[in-house]
């Protein structure tokens, strides 16, 4: 066989094998950067969740119930516990153990599960692997240093992407089983994905072709199981430990606050949130205040709500300056400052990023209501399920103290749409005159619009504003007079 035939029959296998190259290019370029990275430890919930997943051994032997956290489920640190055995008796360091795992978690979600996901909703032609680079490459331009720590946020989301798919492509019951537990993992990591199971419920339930009436419920019941198989060690530690039942992660210990009470009162008082690690800010907490949600907060009376019927009260009492703080959570969860959950520079220029940022979202729009869609028919069901199970979760952390990570999910479908559903070459060549200078308008809209928003939250950083224009490090002020909050809880 000449060199010529050889070389050709190797990229006819690489074209029939996009999802294996993908994976493989992916995972072996997050091992390489990865390390060049100026992180040497985890920080804060990172840390926290390696720290549970070394409890499990710490009798000495493995032990389920010697971890328990209320509002911290078992699944994460559990999967984490064999790599902290790796890190005692074999000495591998906790950061090149967690990099391994985000770089197979990255591999995972811009390989494979965001692709086939894509595919199995949208039909056509598989994902090919020029396309599937592209969707990781944006991905590493915007995410690329939180797979240095081991947080739920991916594995989460590749938990429901694994779920929706095993749902969706399954033909039989066994794919159902495993939708159950990868739906349960995902819920069990990040509880806000409760909201996505009513979505899954009724996507179960659509009557498969060639198939018995019957066999809807019979895949319910086995989706059922299998969330149970993962549910089931929860309610039993909640058990153990508290005396409740519940198979769900609890939001709070019977005798503290409830967490998620707590942020519905920060999402007032704050535009967003982020942490520093560093040494370029006094504080670890990074609070982009928000005085006109705690004007609204303050129009209560309260310092915080005890019940979820008040915030309701006074979102039905003030609904424009409700809706305001939630258009704030939603630009503020999508615009992108820096790649990474753990700041070490807070006032790095970070206007090429956001540049590239908003480029995105411009895209992802026009590739949402520019392009022609079908009537609405019985065949818009599945992907409208499949939008509502990863966007409703979404909605919810907008009343919450925002972080970029929370709006994972719509910034990847963002992603997706733009590289995924968009031939914009072939556009271009096709376009009028009129509509090139519309679209370059529209550019231009979004990308000022994006900068004149964000540059407004910048303003409200605590102790010192932050322009993404200008690199200007934080002067000698005095932090004294403020009081640190604690990070808030992934949620």
């Amino acid at each position: 066989m000449s060199k010529v035939a050889w070389l050709k029959n190797r990229w006819d296998w690489v074209g029939h094998h996009p999802t294996l190259v993908a994976v493989l290019i992916i995972f072996i370029s997050y091992l390489v950067y990865l390390p060049t990275t100026e992180y040497t430890k985890q920080y804060y919930d990172a840390e926290g969740y390696w720290l549970f997943g070394e409890k499990y051994f710490s009798t000495g032997r493995f032990a389920f119930l010697s971890y328990f956290n209320a509002i911290r489920g078992y699944f994460f640190p559990l999967l984490l516990a064999p790599l902290t055995r790796l890190s005692v008796n074999y000495g591998w360091t906790v950061m090149d153990l967690c990099r391994l795992l985000g770089a197979a978690n990255a591999a995972a979600i811009f390989g494979w599960a965001g692709p086939v996901l894509w595919h199995t909703v949208r039909g056509g032609a598989p994902v090919s692997l020029g396309r599937r680079l592209q969707f990781a490459a944006l991905g590493f331009a915007l995410w690329r240093d939180y797979f240095n720590f081991c947080l739920t946020d991916f594995p989460a989301l590749l938990a429901i992407g694994i779920a929706l798919i095993g749902l969706l492509r399954g033909r039989g019951l066994a794919s159902c089983l495993v939708a159950g537990i990868a739906l349960a993992a995902a819920v069990n990591m990040r509880p806000v994905y409760q909201a996505a199971i009513p979505a899954m419920g009724l996507l179960v339930l659509l009557p498969a072709v060639g198939r018995p009436r019957w066999w809807g419920g019979a895949r319910a019941v086995v989706l059922a199981v299998g969330m149970a198989v993962v549910m089931a060690p929860q309610a039993y530690s909640n058990h153990f430990h508290v005396g409740s039942w519940s198979p769900w992660v609890l939001t709070s210990m019977p005798d503290e606050p409830n967490l998620f009470l707590q942020q519905l009162g920060w999402g007032l008082e704050m535009q967003k949130y982020e942490t520093h690690v560093g040494q370029s800010y006094p504080l670890a907490s990074m609070r982009f205040e928000d005085q006109r949600g705690k004007a609204l907060l303050a129009s209560t009376g309260l310092t915080t709500f005890t019940e979820a019927s008040q915030y309701v009260q006074l979102c039905l009492h003030r609904p424009w300056r409700a809706l305001g703080v939630w258009l704030r959570h939603l630009f503020n969860g999508l615009d992108i400052q820096y790649p990474t959950p753990y700041i070490l520079d807070v006032y790095a220029l970070s206007w090429p990023l956001a540049l590239l940022n908003y480029g995105l979202i411009w895209s992802g729009l026009l590739a949402l209501f520019v392009r022609k869609w079908p009537r609405m028919s019985g065949a818009w069901l599945r992907p409208g399920l499949v939008a509502l199970a990863l966007l409703v979760p979404c909605l919810i952390t907008l009343l919450t103290a925002i972080e970029c990570r929370f709006l994972l999910p719509l910034h990847l479908l963002l992603s997706a749409a733009v590289v995924f559903g968009t031939a914009p070459l072939r556009w271009w060549r096709a376009a009028t005159g009129r509509w090139r200078l519309a679209v370059l308008a529209s550019y231009v809209v979004v990308v000022v619009a994006g900068f004149s928003a964000s540059a407004s939250t910048q303003r409200h950083l605590a102790l010192q504003p932050r322009h993404i224009l200008r690199d200007l490090p934080f002067s000698d002020v005095s932090a004294d007079d403020f009081l640190p909050a604690p990070p808030p809880e992934p949620w």
